[in-house]
């Protein structure tokens, strides 16, 4: 603990050091991870992973998420700091290509790879400093001073009257049903095409679900009322997605975030199952709730 609170007083002499730190750390990581042979139909760009911005995006959203503006601020410039993997791997793209490629493809690398590397920064960051942002707002809505409510307030709308729980509700619905028709029902023909999309269906509803969990169990209350563990519910579908991340890694998945995204979307479900009997079985607490 010594040395983390040494570290963190170190970082603190630079607000954005910490930021540039972990950006620059996910650099060996992204390159790791997204570098494969350019195949024969790839003149510039490529495909990077997003893990690790999304991990570095958290990481900087929590440590900066006491201020909107400074994690906007440290997020953009993680993001930029990241997209050194970014660049390498489109650079390396175009030196493999104009390498083994005919005069035309060769020039196309040229004109297309500057032109691929800005959108590709781009993106970089904003998928960094958005996650930063997300993070960020989550941290400062849990915050136990956020959460408290006096009991004399009356200005706000109570845990009761909270309407972010029905998404949770259908998603927990969905999800069986889904799976249960993508084992029974054959993948061709119009049954396959309508569970396909019941399939996206659910991957869309998952976002309002875990936005729903988040919100509802964040609501401001009194401290007498029943306080849902935060952690706990928004770390559960996260430690699904790494899990199967990192499983699909090891195992040698050309795409790990296929296998990762139905690992947070069963996490997510579980959390969502808790969450709501959790909430039914304090009910009356949460009723209690009400200003008078």
């Amino acid at each position: 603990m010594d040395v983390l609170r040494e570290y963190r007083e170190g970082v603190a002499g630079d607000p954005l050091r910490f930021a540039v730190l972990v950006g620059l750390a996910t650099v060996p990581f992204t390159v790791a991870l997204s570098w494969q042979p350019p195949d024969e139909t790839t003149v510039a760009g490529g495909t990077v992973s997003g893990a690790p911005l999304l991990a570095a995006g958290a990481l900087v959203g929590y440590r900066y998420g006491d201020c909107a503006s400074r994690t906007r601020r440290a997020g953009i410039w993680a993001g930029l700091v990241a997209s050194v993997a970014t660049v390498l791997l489109y650079a390396a793209t175009a030196a493999s290509t104009i390498g083994t490629a005919s005069t035309t493809i060769t020039v196309l690398a040229v004109v297309l790879t500057p032109i691929a590397v800005v959108i590709g920064v781009g993106l970089t960051v904003l998928v960094t400093a958005a996650t930063a942002v997300v993070v960020g707002w989550m941290r400062r809505r849990s915050a136990r001073a956020s959460r408290s409510r006096d009991a004399t307030e009356k200005e706000g709308r109570n845990a009761l009257e909270s309407r972010w729980w029905p998404p949770v509700v259908a998603y927990v619905l969905l999800v069986p049903a889904v799976a249960l028709a993508e084992g029974v029902v054959e993948p061709d023909g119009g049954a396959g095409f309508a569970v396909a999309l019941l399939l996206v269906g659910t991957v869309l509803l998952s976002v309002p679900a875990a936005l729903g969990v988040f919100v509802d169990a964040t609501v401001p209350r009194r401290e007498s009322a029943w306080l849902p563990n935060v952690r706990a519910y928004i770390g559960l579908p996260v430690f699904g997605f790494a899990v199967a991340y990192v499983g699909a890694a090891l195992y040698g998945s050309p795409r790990p975030s296929a296998p990762a995204a139905f690992g947070f979307l069963a996490a997510l479900w579980l959390t969502a199952v808790v969450y709501l009997a959790n909430r039914y079985r304090n009910l009356e607490r949460i009723a209690d709730e009400r200003p008078r």
